[in-house]
């Protein structure tokens, strides 16, 4: 099946699951994590749902008023004091008008869908919309989501999503999405509304400790910028602790990924 200009072949994602597995599976293998066990069934009913949205016209995800232009964004977040909410995605696939990769897609129509999520960004953030053309990687310079550039080099490039929330001078993520593998549809939080909301209200929690730092009285400028490093460090492993990658679980395979895949049309046969 071919979407727009672009396919992904079963090859590619076979090769892309063994990149994965060489780069990342062995400083996890040690880990310690509960079993999980991998239903077919309800990946199948998830991606159903995307389906099922997409296919009514409309466009749930889109109640968040999202900026199209990042700089003004980032202008209007410096101005208003509000964190940014980013949300990335590879801008093909998936139906028109709004092409996006499986992931964007599913993250889009469950998490971003979802009321309370929209509630919480409308009233705590300056939301925009970070499309990755395939051509040009990931662009974006901010130094927040520069760890989002570097994961994104270990991708194949049709397939990479997420979201953060970042700080208003854009050097500090007070909270993301994390990893959002086919395998961890069940335990990401990309994928579920529960999970999503409650990061986006630690992340509107956080900054609004540090907000509080910064208008506090009594203290001179350097006290001030002191209190908000030595805050940001202490929140750095918190944060990056919350996006645990998730090692595939029991009875997951390739061939189970490349079924969800084809039910989206993001996957042509040999």
């Amino acid at each position: 099946m071919r979407i727009g200009r672009q396919v992904i072949t079963s090859a590619e994602v076979k090769r892309l699951f063994m990149t994965i597995f060489a780069t990342i599976a062995w400083s996890l293998a040690a880990a310690a994590e509960e079993e999980r066990i991998w239903d077919q069934e309800r990946a199948r009913d998830m991606v159903a749902t995307v389906l099922k949205v997409e296919a009514s016209g409309k466009r749930p995800w889109n109640s968040i008023p999202w900026r199209a232009d990042p700089g003004k964004a980032a202008a209007e977040a410096k101005k208003s004091g509000k964190p940014l909410f980013v949300y990335f995605y590879v801008a093909h696939g998936g139906p028109p008008p709004e092409p996006c990769c499986p992931g964007g897609r599913m993250m889009r129509a469950v998490a971003l869908a979802d009321t309370k999520v929209q509630w919480i960004v409308k009233r705590n953030f300056i939301p925009v919309k970070l499309p990755i053309d395939p051509a040009e990687g990931f662009t974006s310079a901010w130094p927040a989501l520069r760890g989002w550039a570097t994961a994104y080099k270990f991708a194949n490039g049709k397939g990479f999503t997420g979201c953060s929330v970042i700080s208003p001078d854009l050097e500090f993520e007070y909270g993301h999405t994390g990893s959002a593998f086919i395998w961890e549809m069940f335990d990401s939080t990309a994928y579920s509304p529960r999970k999503f909301a409650a990061m986006l209200e630690r992340s509107a929690s956080r900054a609004e400790e540090e907000r509080a730092l910064r208008y506090q009285r009594g203290i001179t400028p350097a006290e001030r910028k002191l209190e908000v490093a030595r805050l940001r460090k202490g929140l750095e492993q918190a944060v990056r602790r919350e996006g645990q990658f998730h090692l595939p679980p029991r009875g997951f395979s390739l061939d189970q990924a490349l079924e969800l895949f084809r039910i989206v049309g993001a996957v042509d046969g040999e």
